[in-house]
């Protein structure tokens, strides 16, 4: 179905360009409005159906099948970055090439790791895990984050025609309804395999009304195979595999220390573990309002070759997300305690000294979000990518071997030292970046 009227491409002045951002800025703030509001209703209601314990096996069921969400490798990231200049510089054609190469590798990956992850799971002992009908709910998550990806894949349509806040209201509200849909089975059936599913359904309608909803963006963005070629796939592979890499690096930073705060201090302390953390990474959430919508904007000035202007904006945003990660860590500290005791009716206490750690590294990481998002957004990401990946797996192997001395105190230490050298490593990357382009 085409638009009635032709999509202009996003106009680059000042004024039009904080005016997105301001826009995108309020959508991700939905984003994380939606983020931290079920974490926060999350709590008090899977304490009401289950015990501590039970919520600690389901977080670490929840935690595993996250990592499918890497299947993509990067793709659509790169391609969504490639579709942008190419829209930038009126090559529209070449763009739906690009967009149909996604698809056909989407749809390819996503068969090929639900084979794999079925195959395991038949292979796998049922002793494996303690968790009732582990197997069944593992297969069931892998549904459901599977099918997230395609609504991610209709956002990048969004984002590539400078509908960067629409994109983001589009895909937010696809967790919203999966989020629902749990709550609903644990509300009905109170039980691992009731959550899964019903997540699942809500997942699958959704995901169908997101990819429609994306066909009325654009009248030259389709899905669909039929324009797909190798050599897209190929050129977007290793930009792809960076993005990638990113993302494991997100994945073992967060989802990694919950499987090992899991497996070492058990099920009660990884709920406790979570929930401090939770309102820690608030802080990076308020930051991220501000990187997440400079992306498009920063890709669109390189895509014209607007160097000033690029890097003027930079040093705007950089300056702002210092500011508001060191104001936010001190705010979320002096309203924790009385947040602690309402959200979880006082069975977690608040420690000050534990809160202030995390806060510690919630700050550090919400300074790393700028300069990733100019390497980002450029595709000069190289050396973050791989660097990133090294400190997560250093922070993990120092957490694995200081936890058994310091608790969850060294456990924290650890992702703060892994987050301190992600911050190093990309801010000494842009600086070289800047001495580049200044003596080019």
């Amino acid at each position: 179905m085409s638009v009635p009227h032709p999509l202009r491409t996003p106009a680059v002045g000042a004024s039009s360009i904080a005016r997105r951002i301001a826009t995108g800025a309020g959508a991700y703030g939905y984003a994380q409005g939606v983020s931290i509001g079920t974490q926060l209703v999350s709590l008090p209601l899977f304490l009401h159906h289950w015990d501590m314990a039970t919520y600690g096996y389901w977080l670490a069921l929840t935690a595993l099948p996250f990592y499918l969400s890497l299947a993509d490798a990067g793709i659509s990231t790169a391609s969504s970055n490639q579709m942008i200049g190419l829209i930038a510089q009126g090559q529209k054609a070449r763009a739906a090439e690009v967009f149909q190469s996604a698809v056909a590798f989407l749809l390819s990956i996503s068969l090929l790791v639900l084979l794999i992850v079925g195959v395991a799971l038949l292979l796998l002992p049922a002793t494996t895990l303690q968790a009732p009908h582990w197997k069944t709910v593992i297969m069931l998550l892998s549904f459901s984050v599977v099918l997230g990806l395609f609504c991610s894949l209709a956002e990048v349509i969004y984002k590539a025609t400078g509908g960067y806040a629409a994109g983001t209201y589009l895909v937010t509200t696809g967790r919203l309804a999966e989020w629902l849909g749990g709550i609903t089975g644990l509300v009905l059936t109170q039980s691992f395999i009731g959550v899964a599913a019903s997540a699942l359904l809500a997942r699958l309608g959704y995901t169908l009304l997101c990819i429609w909803l994306s066909q009325q963006r654009t009248d030259f963005l389709r899905w669909g195979v039929q324009r797909a070629s190798l050599a897209d796939i190929r050129q977007a592979a290793k930009p792809g595999m960076l993005f990638l890499s990113l993302t494991l690096t997100n994945a073992l930073s967060l989802q990694g220390f919950t499987l090992l705060v899991a497996a070492t201090l058990g099920p009660a302390a990884t709920a406790v573990f979570n929930t401090y953390r939770t309102l820690a990474r608030t802080v990076v959430q308020l930051t991220s309002a501000l990187s997440n919508p400079l992306w498009p904007e920063l890709t669109a000035l390189k895509g014209h070759q607007n160097d000033s202007a690029f890097w003027k904006l930079y040093r705007r945003a950089n300056r702002l997300g210092l500011l508001m990660a060191a104001a936010g860590a001190l705010l979320v500290y002096l309203i924790s305690p009385w947040l602690l005791h309402i959200w979880t009716h006082g069975q977690i206490p608040f420690a000050a000294t534990g809160m202030a750690l995390f806060l510690l590294y919630a700050a550090v990481c919400s300074a790393t979000q700028v300069p990733r998002v100019v390497l980002m957004s450029i595709n000069r990401h190289a050396g973050l990518a791989w660097q990133s990946l090294a400190a997560a797996v250093v922070a993990l192997l120092v957490a694995w071997l200081v936890w058994d001395h310091t608790g969850m105190t060294g456990v924290v230490g650890a992702m703060l030292l892994g987050e301190a050298l992600v911050w190093f490593t990309a801010t000494r990357a842009v600086r070289h970046l800047r001495s580049a382009r200044a003596a080019a």
